[in-house]
């Protein structure tokens, strides 16, 4: 009779979770189509010039399994896929986002590069300054020739792998200058568009709760940086504004969004010098 009893509640059990399940399914499926929707709404809004592009040009993989990393970068210094541990990609969902954006606060003046999420269109052609099996570093001039980012990626395998961006923002005026430079990611964890995500002073991250069956996420991470600097997320899929980078920062973590995440850093550069700084994605 026990037996009995029990097999009759696990039958029960189980009615029940196959009765909501397909229901919770369909909702989770309709909510990330709405999501991915208004995500290529967004990214076609924003303006873009010729020079734009998500094309994957040097892609880099190391380690398996749980170690897995696969990334790649665009000519023009935007990662365009990241996935990691294996079969768990974090960009390259709907619209790759990802780049760098920068304000001038002496002359006011905006530039970005957002992969998909569109650019500026003040900036001259990237240049390729070195490549091997496990870097490659980019150069990019603003079309007034008031600033040069360098970039030099570099793949860091291991236990848990990672890659590190070095941006070098050159001062090329004769005036010393203020420079607000942002890194940003439209995250889009395990493959879904709707997240959690957060800052720190040090960090800016989006995830997946382990509940729904996906568990991870990525993190953008700065690395040693002596210049001012804090982590941010967005309610927004969609790159920050460099001269308003507050606009839609979120006051408090967020959940079930289709958000995206940047580091924001204060540089003072005298003319003719450069300032460097660091930041590393890794897996959540």
């Amino acid at each position: 009779m026990r037996r009995l009893i029990l097999a009759s509640m696990v039958l029960a059990f189980f009615s029940v979770c196959w009765g909501q399940t397909p229901g919770v399914v369909r909702a989770d499926h309709q909510q990330e189509a709405v999501a991915l929707l208004a995500q290529k709404n967004a990214a076609q809004a924003t303006p873009r010039s010729p020079l734009s592009s998500a094309t994957c040009a040097f892609t880099f993989t190391s380690g398996a399994n749980d170690t897995f990393l696969k990334y790649c970068v665009t000519a023009n210094g935007n990662i365009a896929l990241f996935q990691t541990p294996a079969g768990h990609e974090h960009i390259a969902v709907g619209q790759d986002g990802e780049g760098y954006g920068l304000c001038d606060l002496f002359s006011a003046t905006a530039y970005n590069d957002y992969a998909e999420f569109g650019d500026s269109a003040n900036w001259g052609p990237a240049t390729v300054l070195s490549q091997n099996a496990k870097s490659v570093k980019i150069a990019r001039t603003t079309s007034d020739g008031a600033w040069t980012l360098t970039q030099t990626f570099t793949q860091v395998a291991g236990s848990l792998p990672s890659v590190k961006i070095a941006m070098a923002m050159k001062n090329n005026t004769t005036e010393d200058r203020v420079v607000d430079l942002v890194r940003y990611a439209d995250v889009d964890a395990d493959g879904a568009s709707l997240d959690s995500l957060d800052g720190t002073a040090h960090s800016a991250f989006g995830w997946q709760p382990a509940g729904n069956g996906r568990k991870f996420g990525l993190a953008m991470q700065d690395v040693a940086s002596t210049s001012f600097h804090e982590g941010f997320a967005q309610s927004v899929p969609q790159g920050p504004a460099p001269c308003d980078l507050l606009r839609d920062v979120a006051l408090a973590t967020l959940t079930a969004t289709d958000g995206s995440i940047f580091m924001f850093y204060e540089l003072h550069v005298p003319k003719g010098t450069s300032k460097t700084v660091t930041v590393s994605y890794r897996g959540l």
